[in-house]
Formats: C-alpha cells, structure tokens, sequence
C-alpha cells in the first residue's frame, strides 16, 4: 500500500512540474487496479457507487481492471484513494508506451544487419563482419511455418507484397460471418485483432509494425524487395498503438494475452516507457513465451534510469541494445550491464515500409469551400489570402482582424467514403494565434453529421488531447489517426472553434488538409532505433526453435545470451558484452539440446551436421 502512495506522491509532483522531464506519461482518466480476489466484486460495486469510477475491462484473467475515472478525479488523486484501501493489491498509471524507432531519411539497397562487407551506408564505411552472420546461419535453419512470431505493436501492413504470405491465420475462425467461431472472445479475427480501436483489422497506421515485421520475417525467394532473418515463420500482427506510436499498457496486455491463448511462443515487443507496471510484469512473468524487447533510445544507462518492459528482471526477456555497422553501440541506444542483454544491428535498418494514397486534398485555391459547409456563432469561417497582396488562399475562422468573443463556430467538410480504405489519418498546416488555455480550436468526425467526436491531435512530438490554443507563428504540421473509421462509407470532419468573452486575438488560418489511406504498393524504407535491433533477436530466436520446438523460453534466451560475438567496443553496454550471432545460436542449440546426433549418419552423405540440416531445412 505504501509503494502506490509513493507513487501517488511522485505524480503529485509531476503535475506540479518538480519533475516532468523524467515522469513517466499515461492516459489520462485510467488507472488499472487489482482488488484482493474475495473483496474485488464488493470493492467495484463501491468504487462505481461512492467515487462514480467505471470499470472498462477486465484484463489478465481477471485479476486486473482497467477503470474509467469520473472526470473530477485526477490519476493522481486516484493513486492516493485506492492505494489505501486495504481491498486494493496494486493500483498504478494505465501508462502510454512508444515505439523505439528514429527516422531516418537516406535510401539504401542493403541489408547491412544480416551480411555486413564493409560497404558504405549513408557515407560510413562499415566493418566486415560486423553483422548477425545471417546467411551462414541461413544455411541450418531458414524457420518453418509451425513457429509464429508475436508482433505486438502498430499492426502490420496486411496486404504488403513481401509479407502477406507469412502472416499468420487463425484456423479456428470463418472470415467474415459475424461470428466467434473458436469461441475466443473476437469476432471474424483472421488475422489477429486490433486492441487500440477494438475490431479484427490489425492494419498498420505508421508504418512501425510493418518494419518490425519485415525484419523478423519478409518474405525471402520470392523476387521482390528483401528478406527477413527467418523469413518461412508466420507473424501474428496485433495492434495496441495509434497513429501517434503510442498505446497504453492496458491494450498491451489485452494484445499479450491474445497472442499467448493463439500459441505465440515468441513476443516481439519494440516499445516500452520508463513507467513500471505491476500488472504488465505479472503477464509476462506467468507466460510461457519468450519476449524480446527494445532497450529503449535515450542514450542512457537503463540501470539507473529504467526502461520497461526491457528492464523487468524475468527469465524470459531478453533486452537489446542497438549496434551501428561498425560493430559500436549506436549513438541513440540505451545501455545497461545489469539490464539490457546483449546488442543488435539497429542503425539504418532496411525493411518494409508504406506509402499513402489520397483520399481529399483540399488547398482551397480551386473553388473556395466547395462541398465544405460553415455555421455556428457566429458564422464567421471563410477562405482569404494569407497576407495583404498574398495570392495563397487559406481557411480562415474569421475574415475580421480578430475572432468573436464568445464564438462557437464550425467549418465541415464534404462526405468521405472510407469503405474501401484502412490506416486512416487526417493532417493539415495551421498558423495563427489564439488566447491560450482560453479560446480553442477543435477537430471533429461524425458518421452523420450530427453527433461529434473530439480527435486527438499531434503537433510535433505532442499529443493534444483537448484541441489547440495558443501561438503558432510558423505553419505547423497537425497529424490525427481516423483508424478508429477504417472502413466507414460515410464520414465527416469540421474544424470548431470556441472562444471565452475576453481578449479575442488573430485566429487561426488553416491550409493543405489531407485524409490518405494505406497504399498496396510495394514500399520499403530505412529505419533506426531499438525497435530495429529486437526483431533481429526475435527473428534468430524463431529460427532456434524452428530447430527444436520443445525449447524452453529461458532455453532460447541461453541459446542467445550464450553465442554471442565478444566486441571490444560493446563491452561495457550489456551483460554479454557482446551482439547477436545467428549462426552460432543455432548451433549452440545444436551443441546442447542435440549432442548426440553427432554420431549419427543419415542419408544424403556426411555425418550427423548433414542428417540435421537435411530434416530441419527449408
């Protein structure tokens, strides 16, 4: 009980702003919370009844509850309510996770991770050898259908040329009969399930999973873009994230319970925060899966400033740091010689990718708000030019030299159809000023054009939850995720503007506004980060176990940890001191787990090495 007071105070603290740069983010208006198994149902019934919290879902076999607030309760007020109530185990942040990747804007053709020559990427001379020994390793093991590889993230681009065969399909289910056909608690799910926006469409909304994803398994021999490190296994993708990367460690476990109910017995998890969470340790801790993890990219020693889930000290987690092509810890890359395992190839990874198609450009130059629709208090949207003797023109919420004071107007646009489009998302330009934490500008959608949802929007690295307000004095770039309407054959959106009765500014001007759709092109690009390195390590661990199915998860995480290749300059980064080798995983595997093969002839010629290749090949 006193551990969750702490933490109630440490949030305190955050709010006041003592310690924001290090605090850990979380959804607002949640916590997950576990009341002792005898006092749960009479504890919920309270908690609904005296505080007015509501509980979401259930999570983790029951144990833990994911709980709405009432919306004058703050987490940190909830933190210090429910951690002394004596019917309470834990209570603690529902907090947001966030993929581990960088940008990163040079092309290449090269998969330097897996057959590193030397050659020159982005200008940097690599080091031969400095890679995972892939297609050596190649040679004993390309993976097999039976292994399925967990991929809990952003989703997976379902119909990418060099994936859609290897993904995973759920036997026990009929597409598209609105049924529970496996009786697993979701509906039509063929190809996993999305957990952020709760329907059977796993579609990737970023382009993170896809990476991911691609380097543990795209298709290899099949002519087209690259190869994964076991490119024959089958990849289980499950959505828990937005558009803006990032989820919350309730939909995280959802999806980790999903993937470990279908069978998955390796978890690629590239994400992660500084929060810790009790209820995400305890998954993990009972499962009977391997789960590697991305170390995280803030350049830090992760023994003193921890980063989860990577940091939980479990016999079945691996943890990686990100190498460059020199065979050095990769500037961004965090590190640890109690926390973090080993490293990886993460710097300017080539895999998947994915392009957009546009749905509605709207510029507002060629017919001014055609098909668009204003009104509100007062009426007051219109198109103008930027500047006096401008020839831009723009949308405008007023044409006067201010806004009113105590507006509430609304500029719609015309009706989407979404029916045949997934990956959703909405962005526009805005510049201009409005009094800040007074007057607000809004983003909403509605299927009839009558009942409104506010969206979420990211400017920059931040999440605005409750519109925009305040000074843009540059055309800023505004993102939303429209995911949750994937398929939706009619919708709406309408920028709406609030003010207060007092100093009324400029306004906003509003311009290039976009909604596109996932492409089925074929796309690939170049990516970095700790999110890169974890999938080269659950790609080796999917091949070690294609090898020998009844391994163990902490067999395979030995079979890892224990082949290393020793580098100077990784030493002092991990517990290993050492990066991922593929080739000698598998045979450490084949040292350990099948000794006695190596007296044992088998047809084909050669000894045991021969039999075991032949029976265990692609």
């Amino acid at each position: 009980m006193y551990r969750h007071v702490l933490l109630a105070m440490m949030l305190c603290l955050y709010v006041a702003g003592a310690a924001e740069a290090q605090a850990p983010a979380y959804k607002p208006g949640e916590v997950l919370i576990q009341f002792r198994p005898e006092a749960r149902a009479a504890a919920l019934t309270r908690s609904e009844q005296d505080l007015g919290a509501r509980a979401v879902r259930s999570l983790a076999g029951g144990r833990v509850v994911q709980l709405a607030l009432p919306e004058n309760m703050s987490v940190p007020e909830a933190l210090a309510i429910y951690g002394g109530d004596p019917d309470v185990v834990l209570v603690e942040p529902n907090y947001l996770l966030y993929t581990q990747s960088l940008p990163n804007d040079p092309y290449f053709d090269q998969q330097w991770a897996l057959a590193n020559s030397g050659q020159s990427v982005s200008g940097t001379i690599g080091t031969a050898g400095a890679d995972i020994d892939a297609v050596r390793a190649w040679e004993q093991a390309t993976g097999n259908e039976p292994v399925v590889v967990a991929v809990v993230d952003t989703g997976c681009h379902l119909t990418h040329p060099d994936l859609a065969a290897n993904l995973w399909a759920n036997s026990g289910e009929i597409a598209d009969n609105g049924i529970d056909d496996d009786q697993n608690g979701y509906v039509d799910d063929l190809q996993g399930w999305d957990f952020a926006d709760e329907d059977n469409c796993p579609q990737d909304v970023s382009g993170h999973g896809t990476h991911v994803a691609g380097i543990i398994a795209a298709r290899g021999d099949n002519g087209k873009g690259i190869t994964g490190v076991a490119r024959q296994v089958r990849l289980m993708p499950l959505r828990f994230m937005n558009g803006f990367d990032t989820g919350t460690v309730a939909d995280a476990i959802a999806a980790i319970g999903y993937a470990l109910t279908q069978g998955a017995r390796i978890v690629n998890c590239s994400w992660g925060s500084g929060g810790y969470s009790s209820s995400l340790y305890n998954v993990m801790a009972s499962a009977n899966a391997l789960f590697v993890c991305a170390a995280g990219n803030n350049a830090d020693d992760a023994d003193r400033h921890e980063f989860y889930p990577a940091g939980f000290d479990l016999q079945n987690i691996i943890a990686v740091a990100a190498s460059d092509q020199r065979d050095e810890l990769a500037w961004f890359s965090n590190y640890g010689l109690h926390s973090v395992h080993l490293a990886a190839p993460g710097s300017r990874i080539y895999s998947l990718g994915m392009d957009w198609q546009s749905l509605l450009t709207e510029n507002f130059s060629a017919t001014p708000l055609a098909g668009w629709t204003t009104g509100g208090t007062p009426d007051s949207w219109d198109v103008r030019l930027e500047s006096d003797g401008g020839s831009n023109p723009v949308l405008s919420l007023t044409t006067e030299e201010i806004y009113s004071n105590g507006a509430n107007n609304w500029a719609m646009s015309p009706s989407l159809d979404l029916s045949a489009a997934t990956a959703c998302r909405l962005t526009f330009q805005i510049t201009g000023a409005s009094e800040a934490f007074r007057d607000y500008l809004y983003v909403e959608v509605s299927a009839d054009a009558v009942s409104w949802s506010n969206l979420p929007l990211q400017v920059g690295g931040t999440i605005k939850y409750g519109g925009l307000n305040g000074n843009y004095p540059y055309w800023t770039l505004v993102m939303s995720d429209l995911g949750h309407w994937d398929r939706s054959p009619r919708l709406y959106f309408r920028f709406r503007f609030t003010s207060n009765d007092s100093n009324a500014l400029a306004g906003y001007l509003i311009d290039n506004v976009t909604v596109s759709a996932v492409s089925d092109e074929e796309a690939y690009a170049y990516m970095s980060g700790t999110s890169m390195a974890a999938p080269l390590v659950s790609g080796v661990a999917a091949l070690v176990l294609s090898r020998d199915p009844q391994m163990t998860p902490a067999d395979l995480k030995s079979a890892i940890l224990d082949s290393v290749d020793l580098v100077d300059a990784l030493a002092d980064t991990s517990q290993t001191g050492g990066r991922l080798n593929a080739l000698k995983a598998l045979n450490d595997e084949a040292d350990n787990a099948h000794a006695d093969l190596s007296d044992t002839s088998g047809g084909g010629g050669g000894g045991g090495g021969g039999c075991f290749i032949g029976l265990l090949g692609p």
